[in-house]
């Protein structure tokens, strides 16, 4: 990592060294010139929001449904894990859930069955006290013994006791049928959500950025075989790892001007979106975000470069090829004056105290 300045020129040099005697050095003058400080950091370009795909289920991987580079939807399909027969054991609880409905249909044979021994018991109610109430009439009369009504009475008790009996039964079997659609219910739903897990599918609109596993593969979460693919979002940007003694003077909104090895002869200018609060200890750098209008196929990891622009002043400064051990040799007033420089920058060296258009030389 180094620390770069780099120099716009407000004017450029004027001075010629043509016609010079030999035995003469060559001239140059202090000149004003705009200096622009930056942060030089190096990096890679990146999704903002960035995903690993994982599963959290052991299973030999079925159908690998994207590829890498693809544009994929939320929710979308990525991969089909085996679920191990998970699926034929949701239908046939499906099927035993159809089944039992249909025995709770009116007009089901299990219905009809319920109904005709309901009816039966009605109907031998009717029976029983219709045979009561005559007999109790005929005793009234003194007709019969009151043997023969209690014996009536009793039928007719039987009866009426007999068809809530039926009632009840029916409406015990139709309660029990519906219990038991319900637990199936909750079961199919259970084991649905848990073949769920092995329905691989994309937390998010973007890209594949790389696919991990193919067809016939296992994965295997306890064994750390858990990675299916890395995707990414469409807006992407620019991580810059700069040195830990030049971050503190990178500030959020700063300009920074960007050189992607994957578009060449191109500078893309963009803005400090964020950095890290704390530096990565074996290579004492801070990361930088940088938000720019990056093409959406843009490859992430890609190699970048860049300049964060920290400031922007004038001052007066001497060409870099006249300084030697930080010293620049001025002429004023006719006299040759070894003068120190403050600063060296890219091409300029800066000196302090002197007008422009003091002569120099160059050794």
């Amino acid at each position: 990592m180094r620390y770069l300045l780099l120099l716009v020129p407000l004017a450029l040099l004027s001075a010629s060294l043509l016609g010079l005697r030999e035995e003469e050095k060559p001239k140059c003058k202090v000149e004003t010139k705009e200096v622009v400080r930056s942060v030089y950091g190096s990096g890679y370009v990146k999704s903002v929001h960035q995903v690993e795909v994982r599963v959290d289920v052991t299973g030999r991987v079925e159908r690998v449904l994207v590829k890498e580079g693809q544009r994929v939807r939320r929710g979308e399909v990525i991969a089909i894990v085996n679920s191990g027969g998970l699926r034929e054991k949701i239908r046939e609880v499906e099927e035993r859930i159809r089944s039992i409905r249909e025995k709770l249909e009116k007009g089901s044979d299990f219905r009809k069955i319920l109904d005709l021994k309901v009816s039966m018991a009605e109907e031998n109610l009717t029976k029983a006290k219709a045979r009561y109430e005559r007999r109790r009439r005929l005793f009234e009369k003194g007709v019969i013994p009151r043997e023969a009504l209690e014996e009536a009475e009793r039928s007719y008790l039987l009866a009426l006791k007999n068809l809530e009996i039926a009632r009840r039964e029916r409406e015990e079997a139709l309660r029990d049928l519906r219990n038991q659609i319900r637990s199936l219910l909750r079961t199919r739903d259970a084991m649905r959500e848990e073949l769920e897990k092995y329905t691989v599918r994309s937390p998010v609109d973007g890209f594949v950025l790389r696919v991990y596993v193919e067809e016939g593969d296992t994965v295997n979460p306890i064994g750390g075989r858990d990675l299916v693919a890395t995707l990414g979002s469409r807006e992407k940007e620019v991580v810059l790892l700069v040195d830990e003694e030049f971050a503190p003077l990178v500030r959020e909104g700063q300009r920074a001007y960007l050189y992607l090895e994957a578009l060449p002869g191109r500078v893309v200018e963009g803005r400090v979106r964020s950095k890290d609060l704390e530096s990565d200890p074996s290579r004492r750098v801070v990361r930088v975000r940088v938000e720019a209008d990056l093409p959406e196929d843009l490859p992430v990891n890609s190699v970048a470069e860049g300049n964060i622009i920290i400031d922007v002043l004038k001052t007066t400064v001497v060409p870099r090829e006249a300084v030697r051990d930080g010293y620049v040799t001025l002429v004023v007033g006719g006299e040759r004056r070894r003068v120190k420089v403050n600063r060296i920058f890219k091409d300029f060296a800066e000196v302090i105290g002197y007008p422009e258009g003091t002569p120099c030389e160059i050794p």
